[in-house]
């Protein structure tokens, strides 16, 4: 057998050694079965193209999983870039659409929302400032104000309540308002 015939008999026990173990490590990482058949095709492509290269005696195996991992953090690199891309062209599509529709609805919605909060009693209107707008907790809030955390609780539910009932009696409701107003 000539010395060629060892190196392909050599490479190919080499793949069947570790394709399976690369192949699990490319799809725990990238959670797609054609991706990761993908790169174990790569990294044993560019295994193969260095194996006489490669001492045999010297840990190969480490050299294959260096590929398999560069290979992992490259497809990452470019699932995030593909990702940012589809995100960035849905929502340049949406500002396109109706912008100036979406930018009137929202002004008036915020209109509405101030007309509401400034409906609030005295002090639940500053304990719902410092809760929406400061973003500080109940805790916070409390101890700003010298009460307990429950009065403070107990004024923001209800100013939770009066200004979505409000914008609710006050404004034309829509698919967006009515997210809005659950997560409010």
């Amino acid at each position: 057998m000539p010395i060629e015939d060892y190196k392909v008999l050599d490479f190919k026990n080499f793949f069947l050694l570790y394709k399976d173990k690369v192949y699990k490590y490319a799809l725990l990482h990238l959670k797609e079965d054609a991706a990761a058949a993908d790169l174990v095709q790569e990294a044993f492509s560019r295994i193969w193209k260095k194996w006489e290269e490669v001492d045999i005696t010297k840990n190969p195996q480490s050299y294959l999983y260096t590929i398999a991992r560069n290979l992992v953090f490259d497809e990452l690199r470019k699932q995030k870039v593909r990702f940012q891309f589809d995100v960035d062209a849905v929502h340049s599509d949406k500002l396109v659409d109706n912008s100036n529709e979406e930018s009137i609805r929202f002004k008036d919605l915020e209109r509405t929302y101030r007309a509401a909060i400034e409906k609030l009693p005295a002090a639940r209107l500053q304990i719902f400032l410092m809760s929406k707008e400061e973003f500080l907790d109940n805790q916070e809030i409390a101890d700003r104000l010298g009460i307990s955390v429950n009065t403070v609780r107990d004024q923001l539910v209800k100013g939770n309540k009066f200004v979505r009932q409000y914008i609710l009696d006050h404004f034309e409701i829509s698919l967006a308002l009515m997210i809005f107003l659950r997560i409010f």
